[in-house]
């Protein structure tokens, strides 16, 4: 049990970084609308339907979430979470942002999850420390020399907080100088890993060869059990590395089965049938995701302080899940998927603004 004092500081600066969430959500819907043209019509199906579900818990959202989230069937859904309420109050709720940065270091998976294949670990940085794949201790020049001897293509990137793509760099084998790699690990200074660039299934690979294209599932520990909300699959744009759609590429929902469902959504917030190769997404079967599926329901079992969680993966040549990362702030995947909580939502409201059975779990 935390001091008061702790307790209260700890309080108040999670506060200021849900107002913030908040304000930055709401700012990102108003810009979205306007790429959307207004989105989907909704006055009436607003006040008859959205207002009266959302009475019961307290709350009053924003017409324009549903203008946002109705716009790909055209009908409105009280079920959808506007953004400002998840990622300011629903997510926070359920996971413990004081224990965040440190759980999702990069450089702690094989830690976390020691029986789970990940890209391999060249060297990486921990609070200024140098580590070998080992976990041995090593110096600078030590970790340098590692590098230039390792006979795969590789890429840095920071271990803690580098969300859609930011700042990872890949070096290709031969092709780049030590001076290169010396400027671009002090640049990052401290906290990163270097690991070798996955080679992914050829399925994923005819989707874009040039980025290494992940699936995205968010699970939820709620009840005791684990439920997978939603998985979407992100496929990158023609020549570049990263897969996200804010750099040009596409998101496409899954199936519980694996198939991709007809309609992709693209930067523009276009739905659309087909990649920029012109890979319809419905005749894709995503490989090995009844696998991902399966670590991912045993894994979380472990992470109680986090019940909302992304994860990544992807699937190598020979149909291995391979882990990336975890997220325990993730995207609701409602633009490409639909309600987050779908059955459950009404549940979920209830214990987050009536019951609040959790009130003590971040004492």
């Amino acid at each position: 049990m935390r001091s008061g004092y702790r307790k209260a500081l700890d309080d108040f600066t999670s506060g200021i970084e849900n107002l913030f969430r908040k304000y930055k959500y709401r700012k990102k819907a108003k810009i979205r609308l306007k790429r959307m043209k207004g989105g989907h019509h909704c006055d009436e199906e607003y006040k008859k339907i959205v207002l009266p579900y959302w009475e019961k818990f307290g709350k009053k959202p924003k017409k324009y979430w549903y203008n946002i989230f109705s716009d790909r069937e055209g009908k409105v859904n009280p079920r959808y979470i506007p953004d400002d309420y998840y990622y300011g109050e629903i997510v926070p709720y359920y996971s413990n942002p004081q224990f965040r940065r440190y759980a999702e270091d990069k450089c702690l998976h094989d830690v976390l999850f020691p029986n789970i294949r990940r890209p391999e670990t060249v060297v990486k940085n921990i609070a200024g420390v140098f580590y070998d794949a080992n976990m041995n201790i090593i110096d600078k020049e030590k970790a340098i020399e590692i590098c230039l001897s390792y006979n795969k293509n590789f890429l840095i990137k920071p271990s803690i907080d580098s969300g859609e793509g930011r700042l990872i760099h890949f070096f290709e084998k031969d092709k780049y100088s030590k001076e290169e790699l010396v400027s671009y690990m002090d640049s990052l200074k401290a906290n990163y890993i270097i690991q070798e660039e996955v080679k992914q299934h050829d399925v994923l690979n005819r989707l874009n060869e040039s980025s290494i294209n992940t699936i995205r599932v968010v699970s939820f520990l709620f009840e005791n059990q684990i439920h997978i909300l939603s998985s979407i699959l992100r496929i990158g744009a023609e020549g570049n590395k990263i897969d996200n759609v804010g750099a040009g590429g596409f998101a496409c929902p899954i199936n519980n089965d694996g198939n991709l469902r007809e309609k992709g959504v693209n930067r523009r917030a276009e739905w659309v049938r087909e990649n920029n190769h012109g890979i319809k997404f419905i005749d894709i079967k995503v490989p090995s995701y009844d696998r991902i599926l399966e670590i991912i329901k045993k894994e979380h079992k472990k992470l109680a302080h986090f019940k909302i969680i992304g994860w990544d993966f992807t699937v190598s040549k020979e149909g291995e899940p391979i882990f990336i990362e975890f997220n325990s702030c993730p995207g609701s995947n409602q633009i490409t998927f639909g309600p987050t909580f779908g059955d459950l939502t009404e549940k979920v409201l209830t214990d987050v603004y009536l019951n609040k059975n959790l009130k003590y779990a971040q004492n």
